[in-house]
């Protein structure tokens, strides 16, 4: 019989599905924001972009603005982001959370 593992994170995620552009010094690539917490982002790109642990990155979506963060993991076509820690980033997830939810 297999164990799952139980990963505990900080904050609570929320399954999302929505469109979005990331950009990082490798390029730009539209793709699906797969889930979203106030501390980051699981995103499914389109189109490889090169993107490596550490690299800082812009995210844009008609659901929150502008975001910005640096790459925490990337495995195939998923990317993590660990979004800058910040006042107006917490409005905006906030934001998104009250409106859009």
């Amino acid at each position: 019989m297999r164990h799952q593992q139980v990963i505990q994170r900080k904050v609570e995620r929320t399954t999302t599905k929505f469109t979005g552009t990331v950009t990082c010094k490798g390029g730009s690539s539209r793709g699906i924001v797969k889930d979203l917490s106030e501390a980051g982002i699981c995103f499914q790109l389109y189109f490889d972009i090169n993107a490596r642990t550490g690299q800082d990155v812009s995210i844009e979506s008609n659901e929150f603005g502008h975001l910005t963060g640096a790459v925490q993991w990337y495995r195939g076509d998923r990317i993590g982001i660990r979004l800058d820690p910040s006042s107006n980033t917490s409005a905006q997830i906030s934001s998104y959370f009250k409106y859009f939810r």
